[in-house]
């Protein structure tokens, strides 16, 4: 089975993250030391350090050289010095003038010259490795075996199962929980109507209102046979794609799933969507959650069958490219740092509960993690290249290549090209570097004798910045094609490199290193050490650790995550810290009977909601007790059920499905994807430039991205402006999510934000979700097409309004509700026929012009659609 890498980046001297730092012996002879410091280091600092010293603030080019392990890791372009290679040593070449030029005016005399060849043969011993200091942890032995006695740093244990007299418990579930109610002097509320658990069940497992239809076939079972009509039902949502769309959407939200890299340069991530797919496939499939895990951390080196597998496996190492990237970051060894610490951030607080990047500067202060076990683990995350893309610019310092899939799977505007209209692009690309070349010149020019620049000062600057990313742009649009135009089919993805140890950095300052630390797990969750391999990375190895019954948290884990969406608190209140400054589970022996259920029932996530939903505990209704609630007004032992708002995408969703104009097919990639390698600029994606400084420095035009091809007439790329507000009527889901700019109608109602892990959303109530109901053009068109619905369907105004109520609520109107509706619809007053294209942005405006029936229905529609029952879930 191939397996292979495709670079689609002109500049790829990314050395830190593909590479393995190779350091000097320690021990230098006193010749070694007389040499380097009578010959090297002087030169080194008169020459070099005033660009190239972190000491004084300068790392041009990501370069410092004024430690003995920045000159080995290098910089943008690569390893300065590599021990005992001249041809390989970029410091070298660069002192010759050879491809670089340093230092940049003069060229060293022939004696030093000669001084650098003989060090650099000798091995480039380098005494500045020898102030590296052992850095000892205030954590001991016994403090960790201590530590495991922790209550979520044991494995889950058997429990056995309360028996009560009473009639109430239907599940093992139930038993647990009445045990701890009646020890609270406490009962659980009444079970709740049929209609309203049927829209509990739909909207908590498929994210969308149940049918008129539904509603009719689920009371008439029930009516027959109460605990079969709940089976059914749960088993048809359970077996819907819509069910992936939801459960996938959790997941995203604490993979910090999203489609561009944010901060202060926001460049896209054109193929995230293929993680997002895999996610909402793996849901749907019902992947055992230990496979799950164990392919996000490690798919790359997990054995496969097919390349079809291969392949899936690939993109879901996406969750380890997918975080926040600082693009602009100079110093290429920090950036590695952040891209490890962000990795093992996510993938511990996610997977196990516990923050161990808490530990990259000290000791962890409340739970028993050294700060070497932090850097056990960033060893294993720096075994691995990351590739996450972007195109190169004049500020992307950062760029990366991408994976190719081992199968054909093209993206959604990916289209085969002739030889001819690729060899077009690469003659304009050559094009652009001509100019970039002379506008080098003249920003020289500048800087040297400013009388001399052509137009007014700093257009060289800007002149050269803006070609950049032209250059970038064409470089990533060529390298998408094969030699023959056919388009390559990329994934965002890791890829396994030769095996290294971490250092530990004292305060986590990369130019501060103190002792290697072996590559290992956290000591406190492992009873016996745990031991790697020289050859191995040591990801595999943690992959199957943390998807295993052997690993404390990680069923505990999700079984808490999946409690939180159905009761909408986890039995853990603080779903991402199981450690000692998280909250103690409510319930811990339920806890542990979930978590084992969940192992021994193939690690199915189905299987596991199937048991909760079918429990008499979550038929409970949300009615409210006074004195149930002065005994325990958090409800932290479920005597009702927690109404809870419905998420953002849900209420977009329900809109759309109320009015009839859901799309539920899955669309081909994303909008994202569609525009390409893209700049985020306000809300816009600019994913093509023109040629020509006054066209790309035109502002921004609003159009869709099919009015404008990839190639214009005279082969240069035609620029692709497309707003993140295209209207669409797919599922929420599919929504371009890029940092910093999210849709208007998920922002407006607490959507996860994507920079970081999100294990339990915010819910707020503002005015601007009123006035959003009132007058967003989006709500005002879903009143009117739900309008239409009503009209096609019945001629009669109280039929049409009973069909309205059971669209939104899942429930028929009572009697006062019709008559409130009645006399709304009686009394509204229509907007004028004056045509709506010029009017106002307020509800009423954006109806004028319209038959006044359909006009009070629609008002009547977007009234229920801004009702505090639509908005919530009982």
């Amino acid at each position: 089975m191939k397996r292979f890498q495709q670079c689609w980046m002109s500049w790829l001297g990314f050395v830190v993250l593909s590479g393995q730092v190779v350091l000097a012996d320690d021990k230098l002879t006193p010749d070694q030391l007389t040499f380097f410091e009578s010959k090297i280091r002087p030169v080194l600092s008169r020459e070099c350090y005033s660009c190239h010293s972190a000491q004084v603030g300068q790392i041009k080019g990501g370069l410092w050289l004024d430690t003995a392990d920045g000159s080995r890791t290098g910089g943008d372009s690569g390893p300065a010095i590599v021990p005992g290679n001249l041809d390989e040593s970029l410091l070298w070449n660069a002192i010759n003038h050879i491809d670089y030029s340093m230092p940049p005016r003069k060229k060293l005399s022939d004696e030093v010259l000669a001084d650098f060849r003989t060090w650099i043969e000798m091995g480039a011993p380098d005494p500045r490795s020898q102030s590296e200091a052992s850095v000892q942890s205030t954590i001991s032995a016994a403090d960790i075996e201590q530590g495991r006695e922790f209550w979520s740093f044991q494995k889950p244990h058997a429990q056995t199962v309360p028996v009560s007299d009473s009639t109430w418990p239907m599940t093992d579930i139930d038993q647990f929980v009445l045990e701890k109610l009646a020890s609270h002097d406490l009962r659980p509320a009444p079970d709740a109507e049929p209609a309203i658990l049927l829209r509990r069940l739909c909207f908590d497992l498929v994210g969308l209102p149940p049918t008129p239809e539904q509603l009719k076939r689920f009371e008439t079972d029930w009516q027959l046979d109460s605990q079969a009509a709940l089976e059914k039902v749960v088993d048809e949502l359970l077996a819907q794609p819509q069910f992936g769309e939801r459960w996938g959407r959790h997941w995203l939200d604490v993979a910090r799933f999203a489609e561009s890299t944010g901060k202060e340069l926001n460049l896209t991530f054109p193929h995230a969507w293929r993680y997002r797919d895999y996610v909402i496939d793996a849901f749907n499939s019902d992947k055992p959650y230990s496979q799950f895990l164990q392919e996000q951390i490690a798919g790359d080196l997990l054995p496969v069958k097919s390349d079809q597998q291969w392949a899936s496996n690939l993109v879901a190492t996406g969750f380890l490219a997918l975080g926040p990237k600082t693009l602009t970051e100079k110093n290429p060894r920090q950036f590695e740092l952040d891209l490890i610490d962000e990795q093992i951030d996510v993938t511990t607080r996610v997977m196990l509960g516990v923050s161990v990047a808490c530990a990259r500067c000290h000791d962890h202060k409340f739970d028993p993690i050294p700060q070497t076990d932090y850097y056990a683990l960033a060893g294993i995350f720096r075994s691995m290249s990351t590739h996450f893309g972007t195109f190169e610019t004049q500020q992307n310092r950062r760029a990366t290549n991408l994976v190719v899939s081992p199968v054909a799977d093209l993206g959604p505007l990916d289209k085969p090209i002739s030889k001819q209209q690729l060899d077009d692009l690469r003659a304009d690309l050559e094009t652009k570097r001509a100019e970039l070349r002379t506008a080098y010149q003249e920003r020289r020019m500048q800087q040297t004798n400013p009388a001399n620049a052509k137009g007014k000062p700093g257009a060289g600057i800007a002149q050269v910045g803006l070609l950049s990313t032209a250059i970038g742009m064409l470089e990533a649009k060529i390298n998408s094609y094969d030699e023959n135009g056919k388009p390559l089919t990329y994934c965002m993805a890791v890829q396994a490199t030769a095996p290294v140890n971490a250092r530990l950095l004292e305060r986590g300052e990369f130019n501060q290193p103190a002792q290697e630390v072996e590559r290992g797990f956290p000591q406190v969750l492992c009873e016996q050490p745990i031991s790697i391999s020289k050859k191995s990375t040591g990801r595999l190895e943690f992959a199957r650790w943390v998807g295993s019954a052997e690993n404390p948290l990680t069923a505990r884990m999700m079984a808490n995550r999946v409690w939180l969406h159905l009761f909408g608190n986890g039995i853990v209140r603080t779903p991402e810290d199981f450690g000692t400054t998280g909250t103690a589970p409510s319930h811990p022996e339920l806890l542990d009977h979930l978590a084992i259920e969940l192992m021994e029932n193939n690690w199915s996530i189905k299987g596991l909601i199937r048991s909760l939903v079918l429990s008499r505990t979550y038929r409970t209704s949300s009615r409210f007790d006074q004195a149930s609630f002065e005994k325990d007004p958090e409800n932290n032992f479920l005597w009702r059920i927690e109404p809870k708002r419905l998420e953002a995408e849900v209420l977009r969703d329900s809109m759309l499905a109320i009015s009839g104009k859901l799309d539920t097919d899955r669309p081909r990639g994303s909008l994202v994807a569609q525009a390409g390698q893209a700049i985020v600029r306000d809300g816009i994606l600019v994913s093509a430039v023109a040629t020509g400084e006054a066209k790309m420095n035109e502002p921004p035009r609003r159009f869709r991205a099919q009015n404008g091809g990839p190639m214009s007439g005279d082969n240069s790329l035609r620029p692709t402006i497309q707003s993140l507000d295209e209207p669409t009527n797919y599922r929420s889901v599919y929504l371009p999510i890029v940092r910093d700019n999210v849709p208007r109608s998920l922002d407006v109602f607490d959507f996860a934000e994507s920079t970081m892990v999100i294990g339990q959303r915010e819910t707020s109530n503002t005015p601007d979700q009123g006035l959003y109901f009132l007058n967003n053009k989006f709500v005002i068109e879903q009143a009117d097409v739900m309008a239409k619905r009503l009209l096609d369907q019945s001629t009669n105004v109280n039929e049409q309004l009973e069909q309205a109520f059971v669209l939104a609520y899942g429930r028929p109107a009572t009697s006062s509700e019709l008559r409130a509706a009645n006399s709304f619809y009686r009394s509204f007053r229509p907007t004028s026929s004056t045509s709506s294209t010029g009017a106002a942005k307020s509800g009423n405006a954006l109806r004028g012009g319209r038959d006044q029936g359909l006009e009070k229905l629609s008002a009547v529609c977007q009234a229920i659609m801004a009702s505090a029952e639509f908005r919530f879930l009982n």
